[in-house]
């Protein structure tokens, strides 16, 4: 778990907001250090701290960030209320990487594949958008796929990835509970990005803006928030983790989305994939993520978090101690 940085970068210094709130959660820091180096055990809250820290720097707009500074500011002071404020931010990226991972994917085969997933097909040339490795079924059917590839292709098992997850508009059955699955929709919303529910609601979960044709392993890494996608021009984006072993793989690769039809094969949207590269930036930078694999994997153990969702009421107990 990194510590904050004792500055925000220079762009953001310029904003007296910014840096005033960022000073307390810097103050909130060093309490929390003292009384761990005192002997207390409280990794969640320094978990809590950070995440309001890392928030600040990473927000994908000025509107989110000063969404973030207004909920620190609200807190008048109080660090129980910063702490409060940084665990509902905890809670809600604990139930994104859940969510994430237990996805069930598309299958790499064009018999079962539906319109949507071949649509994200043919607009990213049937090629995963990060290796440009061509989709292997698509080859198997399609000889003038074959021509364009060349003799000696690379070629790979794609899926469909969503950059919000699939869950994200499911409503799940549990009984006579009716409880949508917990997503990313609840950051979204605090983001600033009001219309995201809407936007994605139903079947437009799998609208052609929040999808793209992926390899099976970097699918994983990306729903893991392992690897993101960062904006360097328009429609292009570079590959950033802080995975030092897929950072060797696939750093800094570049990423540009292409259509020759914008209106009816539309690219990924630019405001989809901020969210989810700051989200990922937050997450790892706040000791976030390596904290939630060690409660999956002892929830994994004791075998309480059923994949059809059954076991709700455990996760959310094991959160709700997470977060207290």
């Amino acid at each position: 778990m990194t510590q904050l940085c004792s500055t925000l970068p220079p762009e953001l210094q310029k904003n007296s907001s910014y840096t005033s709130a960022y000073n307390h959660i810097l103050g909130l820091e060093n309490s929390l250090q003292i009384r761990i180096n005192a002997g207390e055990t409280l990794k969640n809250d320094m978990i809590a701290c950070r995440i309001l820290g890392n928030l600040i720097h990473f927000a994908p707009t000025d509107e989110a960030r000063s969404i973030v500074v207004r909920d620190i500011f609200s807190a008048g002071g109080d660090y129980e209320k910063m702490l409060n404020s940084g665990k509902r931010s905890f809670e809600r990226l604990f139930r994104i990487f859940k969510s994430n991972k237990g996805q069930i994917p598309t299958p790499s085969n064009h018999a079962s594949r539906p319109s949507f997933d071949t649509k994200a097909l043919v607009r990213d040339g049937y090629r995963c958008v990060i290796t440009g490795d061509y989709d292997f079924p698509s080859l198997m059917m399609c000889p003038e796929l074959v021509e364009e590839a060349g003799p000696d292709p690379s070629w790979g098992f794609t899926e469909l990835c969503h950059i919000f997850s699939a869950s994200t508009s499911v409503i799940l059955e549990n009984g006579d509970k009716r409880t949508h699955a917990a997503t990313c929709c609840t950051i979204a919303e605090s983001f600033g990005y009001t219309t995201i529910q809407q936007d994605l609601n139903g079947e437009k979960i799998h609208r052609l803006e929040n999808v793209m044709t992926m390899k099976v392993d970097l699918h994983r890494l990306f729903d893991g928030l392992e690897l993101w996608l960062v904006q360097v021009g328009k429609d292009t984006y570079k590959v950033e983790t802080f995975n030092l072993l897929v950072n060797q793989l696939y750093g800094g690769r570049e990423v540009k989305f292409t259509t020759e039809n914008p209106k009816g094969l539309p690219v990924p949207s630019p405001e989809y994939l901020a969210l989810h590269a700051a989200c990922a930036k937050v997450a790892h930078s706040s000791g976030a993520t390596e904290y939630i694999e060690t409660i999956l994997r002892d929830a994994e153990e004791i075998r309480v978090l059923a994949a059809d969702g059954s076991s709700g009421e455990v996760l959310a107990h094991l959160l709700r101690n997470v977060v207290a």
